[in-house]
C-alpha cells in the first residue's frame, strides 16, 4: 500500500515516474516522452504566439496524460 502511495506521489511531480518506479519501463518511458514532447510544444507554442484555443486544448490533453499517469502508478503495483 506504502508503494502505491509513493509511485502515485512521484507521478503526481513528473508523469512517469512512478511506473519506472514499480519497474514498469515501457509504460514510465511512455509517459516520460509523451509529457515532454507535448510540454516542449507547448512552451514553443506560447513563446511564438499568443495563447489560442489550441493551446488551451494542449493544457487539458497534458492534465490528463498527467492524471493518467498518477492513476497508472497507483494501480500498477497491485
Amino acid at each position: 500500500m506504502r508503494q502505491n502511495i509513493l509511485a502515485a506521489a512521484l507521478s503526481a511531480i513528473l508523469p512517469g515516474t512512478g511506473q519506472l518506479y514499480t519497474h514498469h519501463w515501457a509504460k514510465g518511458g511512455g509517459f516520460l516522452i509523451a509529457v515532454m514532447v507535448i510540454s516542449a510544444f507547448m512552451r514553443r507554442r506560447m513563446l511564438l504566439t499568443a495563447p489560442s484555443m489550441t493551446a488551451m486544448l494542449v493544457v487539458v490533453v497534458l492534465f490528463g496524460l498527467a492524471s493518467w499517469s498518477v492513476v497508472d502508478a497507483y494501480r500498477s503495483d497491485k
